[in-house]
């Protein structure tokens, strides 16, 4: 590292260590598994590709992190995702409206309470706007203090807490509609 390429040995061993990581960070975003193994294999090739500039082993998790988030970015820009999520949600209504679609189901029979409430608020984690979902994400799921947050997402340590209060207040709000 330090500004060499990272020899094989190196590249797989990143990829060993933070590959779960990375595609967690994707289907957070992505909400769909196709899309968040197609973004992890991007940012595995960007390591690849870049790799002369990861300065340290401490500084190659927090660029990961960042190349993750602006690859899920990327891909919600792109103008054929957005054609296909808008003739996706229109052909969603039209199937409701003519009965085609069976209702949702209740619940999965034998599936406990924990479940459930666990169902409850990773559903309610993804109806988070993205930024809140990503600090989320980052601070509870990859379990990182709000200092480095801050740092790799490159915005105050106060606005990452702000974040996070907003993105507890939100999910407050949803879980207790929904379990009430």
């Amino acid at each position: 590292m330090n500004g060499t390429r990272m020899t094989d040995q190196e590249l797989t061993a990143a990829y060993e260590t933070y590959r779960d990581m990375v595609y967690r960070i994707a289907l957070t975003h992505t909400k769909d598994i196709a899309k968040a193994e197609d973004i992890q294999q991007d940012v595995f090739m960007a390591l690849v590709r870049y790799s002369d500039r990861i300065r340290s082993e401490a500084h190659l998790k927090p660029w990961l992190i960042r190349v993750t988030v602006n690859a899920c970015r990327k891909h919600f820009r792109s103008l054929w995702i957005k054609l296909t999520v808008l003739y996706d949600d229109t052909l969603m209504k039209k199937q409701e409206e003519d009965g085609g679609l069976p209702a949702a189901p209740g619940g999965d029979p034998g599936g406990g309470e924990e479940d459930d409430a666990v169902e409850v608020i990773r559903e309610a984690v993804e109806k988070l706007p993205d930024n809140s979902r990503t600090v989320i994400h980052l601070f509870y799921y990859e379990e990182l203090p709000v200092k480095e947050i801050a740092r790799i997402l490159g915005i105050s340590e106060q606005n990452v807490k702000t974040r996070l209060s907003r993105a507890r207040d939100q999910l407050r709000q949803r879980v207790g509609k929904d379990t009430s």
